[in-house]
């Protein structure tokens, strides 16, 4: 019996945060673009290599960065793609600046202003923005889920070149 797959197999997604930078974090992130490139990109200053992504729901597979309405959705160009995998189911403590995580690559409670890769902590590396804070990343988590509150539970995906 032979199996035929129509169409691709990616999924897409959007990062509207990211597009005001035009995807360079995650770019640098993904290695399809190198860190001083990054840094030396004309107009924009204080940026990082995006490695996580924090999402309501966790993510396994291949993507494909796309803009636009949910009906008229096109890849950006030039195409970004990747493959993402949940590394941990957390509970973000929004008052103490902590997380607790039920399974994960993590231990059980770290500090997400701590150094987590190459001296970045983990809202630079969620973000992409350089000297970001628990707080600010709070903020944007709660910006971009409109339905998410204190309490919600938040999945930590890595971002891995295909």
């Amino acid at each position: 019996m032979t199996c035929v797959v129509i169409g691709d197999m990616s999924k897409r997604i959007w990062f509207t945060q990211q597009k005001p930078f035009d995807y360079l974090p995650l770019r640098a992130g993904l290695g399809l673009i190198t860190e001083d490139k990054l840094k030396d990109h004309p107009g924009f200053t204080g940026l990082c290599p995006k490695i996580y992504t924090t999402r309501t729901r966790p993510m396994q597979g291949e993507y494909y960065v796309v803009e636009g309405s949910r009906f008229k959705a096109k890849p950006v160009e030039p195409r970004i793609e990747f493959t993402a995998r949940c590394v941990a189911k957390l509970w973000l403590h929004f008052r103490n600046g902590r997380i607790d995580t039920a399974v994960s690559d993590f231990h059980d409670s770290i500090s997400l202003d701590g150094d987590w890769y190459e001296g970045y902590t983990f809202p630079e590396l969620d973000l992409g923005i350089k000297n970001s804070s628990f707080e600010q990343l709070r903020d944007e988590l709660l910006r971009l889920n409109p339905k998410a509150t204190i309490d919600s539970v938040f999945y930590v995906n890595k971002l891995e070149p295909i």
